[in-house]
């Protein structure tokens, strides 16, 4: 059996690259991030949860990034560290370990919410079933992070003191690649609902490519769970650089793509001015479009709300939802700070049970009630 023996480099230094890499990666985060808050206030759309989430991963990502340089100055990026500087590693390693974890998982769990919105209730299920998986493998790895040691992991009586840096090692793949194939499904989840809405295939194609980002983000963690298969092969301290540079893009990636849906559909005319809160848009319109305050108000919105009467071949038709309005209603939808989609944003056999409800309720009273209805006029 051959031994691979390390012979480190005093010259050896990548702590700049390092430096670099992170921060360029901040700040192309940050460049989407805020740009999409900005035109959220510009617009005067309120911030909702997928917001939060958000915001909140990109802080957590700037508190990573500021710890990595400070332990780059402690030595860390070299192949020789400072022999007075190894006890002053382990707390703010696993600090940045931490820290960068939960920013990871945050930015799943802010695309996440946004699809939450997509009126579908079997595409909810799932991002459900997603978001509390996600969370559940995430949060074990960040408690990993504290619970892990070299060396023996038992007691002299036989109990365990901690767990193995082997274990650990292990779920960290798993986790890994678990967040990668999670990634890929939030970004190909929406792709049936959106497909079915009516709108020309340019813009579906356009939506679907603004929702699915988060594919980049996933090929970021399949890279990042790579860099951990040659951590024991030698004794090489630089061996961990690649993976805190891949958890960055990743997390950097999942902040971008989350973003990218929104800020498409803050940047279309069609789509600006304040958004109506979830269901209750009718009165609201009423009042603003007649001038009418009130009981008229009230009746506008009853009026409004009731289509008109269409032979059988008319209803038929009505299931088609001009593209436009289609479009509209998703962006509205996806920028609000409800979790209810906007009016009119519904599926197209709603559309069609609606109509053909209310033609069924006027039949009803207009059919013949008697035999004497037969022989009038």
């Amino acid at each position: 059996m051959s031994t691979n023996h390390f012979i480190p480099d005093p010259s050896t230094d990548y702590g700049p690259q390092l430096n670099t890499a992170v921060w360029i990666l901040v700040s192309l985060s940050s460049v989407f991030l805020f740009t999409r808050l900005y035109l959220k206030q510009c617009q005067n759309r309120g911030l909702w949860w997928d917001d939060h989430f958000l915001l909140a991963s990109w802080l957590l990502l700037v508190a990573q990034a500021a710890l990595v340089a400070h332990v780059i100055s402690l030595g860390y990026g070299r192949q020789v560290i400072p022999p007075r500087n190894f006890g002053r590693f382990p707390a703010p390693i696993n600090a940045l370990s931490t820290l960068l974890i939960v920013s990871n998982l945050f930015g799943k769990l802010s695309f996440a919410l946004t699809l939450l919105r997509i009126p579908a209730r079997w595409l909810r299920a799932a991002v459900w079933w997603i978001v509390v998986s996600l969370t559940a493998t995430l949060t074990l790895s960040t408690v990993l992070v504290w619970v892990t040691c070299e060396g023996r992991n038992l007691r002299p009586d036989g109990s365990i003191k901690c767990v193995s840096a082997e274990m650990t090692l292990t779920y960290n793949i798993f986790s890994c690649v678990y967040s990668a194939v999670m990634d890929v499904a939030l970004a190909f989840l929406p792709w049936k609902f959106l497909w079915e809405l009516q709108m020309s295939r340019k813009e579906k194609i356009g939506v679907v490519v603004a929702m699915s980002m988060g594919v980049f983000a996933g090929a970021a963690a399949a890279i990042k769970s790579s860099t951990f298969l040659g951590f024991n092969q030698n004794a090489d301290p630089t061996a961990s650089v690649p993976l805190v540079i891949w958890g960055n893009a990743e997390a950097a990636i999942c902040i971008i793509a989350a973003s990218i849906p929104i800020l498409r559909a803050l940047a279309r005319g069609g789509s600006r001015g304040p958004v109506p809160r979830g269901y209750d848009t009718y009165l609201t319109n009423a009042m603003t479009e007649t001038g009418a305050s009130g009981a008229d108000a009230l009746r506008t919105r009853v009026v409004s709300l009731a289509p008109p009467i269409q032979p059988p071949s008319a209803a038929f038709d009505a299931r088609k939802i001009p593209s436009r309005n289609n479009l509209e209603a998703l962006d509205k939808t996806l920028t609000s700070d409800s979790p209810e989609p906007v009016v009119g944003f519904k599926q197209v056999k709603d559309d069609l049970d609606d109509a053909n409800s209310f033609e069924m309720t006027d039949y009803h009273h207009t059919r013949p009630q008697s035999p004497a209805d037969f022989v009038r006029g």
